[in-house]
């Protein structure tokens, strides 16, 4: 298995990423009335810009906080798509199953913020 200086393995990141993009995927399918499948781009967008946003902090914070953050992201993201694309009583039509995956990309900015201030691949060298 790869692993960086920190000894994490970025796999499992990968991983949480294919699985939302597999998420997203499934939720902008739908049915077209009664033989055939409507994929809604909107939709589409929406439910992969979490992911999108997700890859920078995989990338630049090689941590076990990053696959926490990742795993509640799919949890989160996987309960929507169930819950509106599968459960009958539940309708959720364009709203939910767009506005969800807009809040969670928001939600992860301040863990991108941390990403980008952490010097990128170690520090600068000393100058003398």
């Amino acid at each position: 298995m790869v692993r960086s200086e920190t000894g994490y393995s970025p796999v499992p990141g990968y991983a949480l990423v294919c699985i939302g993009l597999l998420l997203a995927f499934i939720s902008a399918v739908v049915p077209f009335y009664d033989d055939s499948y409507r994929l809604r781009g909107g939709v589409l967008a929406a439910g992969l810009l979490p992911y999108l946003v997700y890859l920078i902090p995989l990338v630049l914070l090689p941590r076990a906080l990053t696959l926490v953050a990742g795993g509640v992201l799919v949890l989160v993201h996987g309960w929507l798509v169930v819950a509106c694309r599968f459960s009958g009583p539940l309708d959720c039509g364009d709203g939910m199953i767009f506005y969800v995956p807009l809040l969670l990309a928001l939600a992860l900015v301040p863990f991108v913020a941390l990403a980008l201030r952490k010097p990128w691949r170690g520090a600068p060298p000393d100058r003398r």
